[in-house]
């Protein structure tokens, strides 16, 4: 029993380090989501989600190394988040070892995160579509883990659509004193709207609508940071829904 207190003890003295951005997280799974709806799911889909997700996990202490914050705390956890989407990813190599190849052009995108995070201007549009493209090549290699086959889809519709939702979140948070910003998050959503429109694409083209008019009404409420990822959280459950029924 007191193994066993002074186990718990040390666990709450020690919390695993998880970044606060929930968004991004949500944002992360919805291409592999996409992914999979396209050609069924697989046991092995389980492993790959459970790599991505520590990966992802782990990515937040790797990077707060390049940003004058290094701690043995941010050390320790990024090495076990790393070790556990390792060992999730050994049936996935053994499966399709050919999978690799996603990481080549992921290399470029996290070098810039890591760009970015040294310069502590980790909001930067740039930094923040790097990550987009990063979630849409792992929802690729989640395609490619069943089917040997390359889907651009699975990357260029979600990166667009979180593309557009940062110009919101950011004409609401950061710049929501930029009229310029308000402007431009208005037009992308109305662009991408229309685009996907003319391609028949009606139900992902509902989806920026209902963004749309988010981006219109919502900045009126005066709402706060956690109201504001309500909403968002919101707005992407209806854009995956439309996007996996389209």
């Amino acid at each position: 029993m007191s193994a066993f207190l002074l186990c718990n003890k040390y666990m709450i003295k020690d919390k695993p380090v998880i970044s606060n951005q929930y968004g991004a997280l949500v944002m992360a799974f919805v291409p592999l989501i996409y992914a999979i709806s396209l050609r069924g799911f697989y046991v092995i889909d389980l492993f790959f989600v459970l790599s991505w997700l520590f990966l992802y996990l782990f990515s937040y202490p790797f990077l707060s190394l390049f940003n004058k914050r290094i701690t043995a705390r941010n050390k320790k956890w990024a090495i076990i988040y790393a070790v556990i989407s390792s060992i999730f990813a050994l049936p996935i190599l053994f499966k399709q070892p050919t999978i690799l190849q996603f990481f080549i052009p992921m290399i470029p995108l996290v070098i810039i995160q890591i760009y970015y995070t040294k310069q502590k201007d980790e909001r930067n549009l740039i930094n923040d579509i790097s990550g987009y493209l990063i979630f849409g090549i792992v929802g690729m290699a989640g395609y490619y883990l069943i089917t040997q086959q390359y889907n651009i889809a699975i990357l260029i519709h979600p990166t667009l659509f979180f593309i557009a939702t940062t110009f919101y979140v950011k004409s609401v948070a950061r710049e929501r004193r930029n009229p310029l910003y308000k402007k431009l998050n208005i037009g992308i959503h109305i662009l991408l709207m229309l685009s996907y429109l003319f391609f028949n694409y009606y139900l992902i083209a509902f989806a920026y609508l209902c963004g749309l008019i988010r981006s219109i009404i919502l900045p009126t409420k005066n709402l706060n940071i956690k109201q504001v990822g309500m909403w968002e959280f919101l707005i992407i459950t209806i854009f995956t829904v439309c996007l996996i029924l389209s």
